[in-house]
């Protein structure tokens, strides 16, 4: 073999190497390569009243005012062993609480008169570290 083929083959193994080498940090992790959580990150619908939580695509707890009936629907698919904490506010009327009360959906009957505004908001807990998102604006009833 010639000098030009020994650095051929010298380029050649220095490529194969370089994943090898990208590969070390990801599999020495913290975590050992356990995939770590996401920042929750919590929000306000523009077009309804609704807020949301979210770290993860499933991970992930809401409220919503349904104004035909006037439903308040909980979902708490949030993985923390918590319960949700909704809260409703229609102007001219104190602000509300509800839980989700460990069910994945929660539905909650409620009596407003006509011609209020209402706004939500959504915490992933009822803990003083849960996560909450702002008040939606406020939408008529």
């Amino acid at each position: 073999m010639n000098a030009k083929g020994k650095r051929t083959v010298a380029a050649c193994a220095g490529a194969l190497m370089v994943p090898t080498l990208l590969t070390v940090p990801a599999i020495a992790a913290p975590g050992n390569g356990t995939p770590q959580p996401r920042k929750t990150t919590c929000e306000t619908v523009s077009t309804q009243p609704a807020a949301f939580c979210r770290s993860s695509g499933s991970n992930v707890t809401q409220v919503t005012y349904v104004e035909k009936g006037d439903k308040i629907k909980i979902l708490d698919r949030y993985q923390n062993n918590r319960w949700t904490r909704a809260i409703v506010h229609v102007k001219g009327h104190s602000k509300k609480e509800y839980s989700s009360k460990g069910k994945r959906h929660r539905t909650v009957d409620k009596n407003y008169p006509e011609g209020l505004s209402v706004r939500v908001k959504v915490c992933t807990s009822w803990t003083k570290k849960a996560k909450c998102s702002g008040w939606s604006r406020y939408f008529a009833t």
